[in-house]
């Protein structure tokens, strides 16, 4: 019961774009897609193919909240959940909260993808 129990409760990830370079693959939870003040904040998880070992933790996953400015192609991370597991599995082993900034992205960048998604 306690595994259909936690199945049911996972995001519904789809995947909206990948590096050659690294291995990362990208996911948006359509289901967290919700307008905003400046835009639209929804739910995504930047997957790595290995752990990432840093000093402050090892992890293969980020789940991040984030806000998309559609107007001004801007985005700004909420919060950010590292997972030791891939697909945000696993006991979080760091936490953070975003800046609060909105920063613009170069051309062709997987943040110009979720743009294109988000703010059509």
């Amino acid at each position: 019961m306690l595994l259909l129990t936690s199945l049911s409760a996972q995001a519904e990830w789809q995947a909206y774009a990948s590096t050659e370079v690294g291995g990362q693959t990208y996911y948006l939870d359509p289901t967290t897609i919700k307008p905003s003040s400046i835009g639209i904040t929804v739910e995504v998880l930047s997957n790595y193919p290995v752990p990432i070992k840093e000093s402050f933790a090892t992890f293969q996953s980020i789940q991040s909240a984030v806000e998309m400015d559609c107007v001004n192609h801007q985005l700004r991370d909420i919060d950010m959940r590292f997972h030791p597991k891939p697909m945000g599995q696993g006991k979080v082993a760091y936490q953070e909260m975003g800046s609060g900034e909105f920063q613009s992205w170069p051309p062709g960048s997987v943040n110009e993808r979720l743009h294109d998604i988000l703010c059509q």
